[in-house]
C-alpha cells in the first residue's frame, strides 16, 4: 500500500515537473519571438527609410515632427535629409537631394577658403526673400566641413541686433534717439553703467552707439533702460531658443542668464561667451530688414515651402536698417566696405552689418564675425550673410571682409534690369520717416 501509494506520488510530480518544464520553455519561446519580432521589424522600418542602412548605421531626423519634405521622402522610401549629409556640398548631394545650394557660389566659398588659408570658420549665404539656403561652407584644420555653419558659437556684438530691435519696437528710443557714456566705448566696467552725467560724459546716438559698437551704451540699454524681459522676448521672437531649419533640428541660439546688474549689461552687449549664435541664424535674424519687419525661415530642400513669421514692426526694421547701412558707411568695417560706391557690382547695392570679435575656446582663438546684407537696388534681389571666422595669430582675412567677396561674387552673377523673382519688398526710406530725437 505505501510502496503503491509512493508510486502514484513520484508518477504526479514528475508529471506535474514535465508540465512545468513545458510551460517554462513556452514561456521562453514566446519571450524569444517577440524579441525577434521587434528587433526585425524595427530594422526592416529603418532599413525602409535608410536604404538599406539598419538602425545603428543611419541618423534618424530630430525634433517632435518631420517636415513636409522629410515626410515625402519617407514615403519615396529614402533617407531623411540630415546635418552629416551637409559636411561635404557637392553637385551630386545638390542634385539628388534637391538643394537650394548655389553650386557656383559654394564652389567660390571653398576657393576663397583655400587662398586665405583659413584655420576654422564658417559662413552660411540665404535669399532674404525666401529663405533659400545659397550657401553653407565650414573649414576646420583637418578639412571642410560645411555643417558648421549649423553650429554655434560665442556671438559677441551680432547680439546687439537683438537689444536695439528691443529698444526700438518694445521702449520707444528710435535711431536717433541720444544717449551719454564715459570711459572707453568698448569697455564695460560697473563704474561705467551709472546713468550721472560729469564732464567726462560724452553724447551719442543710437544708431552710432550700434555703427561703433558702443558696449557701455548697450549695457546702460539692459540695466537702465530695458531690463530683462524685454530683450529675452524680442530673443525669442528672433528665433533664440528654436531650430533655425525645418528640414531637421539644427543646433539653437542661447542667450547668457544674468543674475546680477552686470550680468544683465553683458547680456545686452554681448560680452559673455555664453550668448551662442550659428551662422545660419545670424543671417535669418537680418531678414526683418528687407522684408518690413517679417524673418524668413531658413530652407535648404527647394521643395520646402517659404514661410515667414513677422518679428518686429514695419517701422523698427527700417531704422535698424539704417543702422546697419551707417555700420557699413562710418562704423567698424567702413574701411572693408570703402569705395563700395564706385565699384561696377556693389555700387548697386544696399549694403548693411553688424561686426563682432570676441575670444573663445574649443577651439582657442579670436571669433571674428560678421552679419551683413545686401539688396540691388533695380531688381530687389537680396541675400543675408553670417560668417564667423576662428583666428589665429597670424591671419589672412577677416568675417567682413570676407563676407564683401562674397557679396560682389553673388551679385556679379545676377540680372541687373528689372525686378527679380521673388524681389523683397520695398522698405520705408529712411528720409520719409520720422527723425525724432530722445535724450536721455
Amino acid at each position: 500500500m505505501n510502496r503503491q501509494f509512493f508510486i502514484h506520488s513520484y508518477s504526479s510530480r514528475r508529471k506535474r515537473k514535465k508540465k512545468l518544464f513545458r510551460l517554462r520553455y513556452l514561456l521562453l519561446a514566446l519571450v524569444i519571438y517577440g524579441g525577434w519580432h521587434f528587433f526585425f521589424s524595427g530594422e526592416s522600418e529603418d532599413a525602409h527609410r535608410g536604404g538599406g542602412k539598419t538602425a545603428g548605421e543611419i541618423e534618424a531626423p530630430a525634433g517632435p515632427e518631420p517636415s513636409a519634405a522629410n515626410a515625402a521622402l519617407f514615403r519615396a522610401g529614402v533617407r531623411p535629409l540630415a546635418k552629416s549629409d551637409l559636411v561635404h556640398i557637392d553637385e551630386n548631394l545638390i542634385r539628388a537631394r534637391n538643394l537650394t545650394i548655389d553650386w557656383d557660389l559654394q564652389q567660390f566659398l571653398a576657393e576663397m577658403g583655400a587662398r586665405y588659408k583659413l584655420y576654422y570658420g564658417s559662413l552660411a549665404v540665404i535669399d532674404a526673400g525666401t529663405g533659400a539656403i545659397l550657401a553653407l561652407y565650414g573649414q576646420t584644420p583637418t578639412g571642410q566641413d560645411c555643417s558648421l555653419g549649423l553650429d554655434t558659437e560665442p556671438a559677441a556684438s551680432i547680439f546687439k541686433v537683438v537689444t536695439a530691435t528691443a529698444a526700438m519696437d518694445q521702449a520707444g528710443f528710435t535711431d536717433q534717439s541720444v544717449f551719454f557714456y564715459t570711459g572707453n566705448a568698448h569697455t564695460l566696467y560697473k563704474s561705467q553703467l551709472s546713468n550721472k552725467r560729469n564732464r567726462w560724459c560724452d553724447d551719442i546716438s543710437l544708431g552710432e552707439a550700434f555703427a561703433r559698437s558702443n558696449n557701455v551704451v548697450f549695457g546702460k540699454l539692459g540695466t537702465i533702460y530695458l531690463g530683462q524681459a524685454p530683450i529675452f522676448l524680442t530673443a525669442k521672437r528672433l528665433g533664440f531658443w528654436k531650430s533655425p531649419l525645418k528640414e531637421f533640428t539644427s543646433e539653437q541660439s542661447t542667450s547668457f542668464l544674468p543674475r546680477d546688474e552686470y550680468n544683465l549689461a553683458e547680456l545686452a552687449c554681448g560680452f559673455n561667451k555664453q550668448t551662442r549664435m550659428s551662422p545660419l541664424h545670424a543671417a535669418q535674424i537680418l531678414t526683418p530688414v528687407l522684408n518690413r519687419g517679417a524673418m524668413v525661415t531658413p530652407r535648404i530642400v527647394a521643395s520646402s515651402p517659404v514661410e515667414k513669421v513677422q518679428a518686429m514692426r514695419v517701422e523698427t526694421a527700417s531704422r535698424l536698417g539704417s543702422m546697419m547701412q551707417m555700420t557699413v558707411r562710418s562704423g567698424t568695417v567702413a574701411k572693408t566696405f570703402r569705395g563700395v560706391g564706385s565699384d561696377r557690382v556693389m555700387k548697386h547695392l544696399d549694403i548693411g552689418g553688424k561686426s563682432g570679435s570676441i575670444d573663445g575656446d574649443d577651439p582657442a582663438g579670436r571669433r571674428s564675425w560678421f552679419a551683413g546684407y545686401a539688396v540691388n537696388r533695380d531688381t530687389g534681389q537680396g541675400i543675408a550673410v553670417g560668417c564667423c571666422l576662428i583666428l589665429k595669430d597670424h591671419f589672412l582675412i577677416e568675417a567682413h571682409t570676407l563676407t564683401r567677396l562674397v557679396m560682389r561674387h553673388y551679385f556679379s552673377n545676377q540680372p541687373t534690369g528689372g525686378p527679380a523673382v521673388g524681389a523683397l519688398p520695398a522698405r520705408n526710406s529712411p528720409s520719409a520717416r520720422s527723425r525724432g530725437q530722445r535724450r536721455t
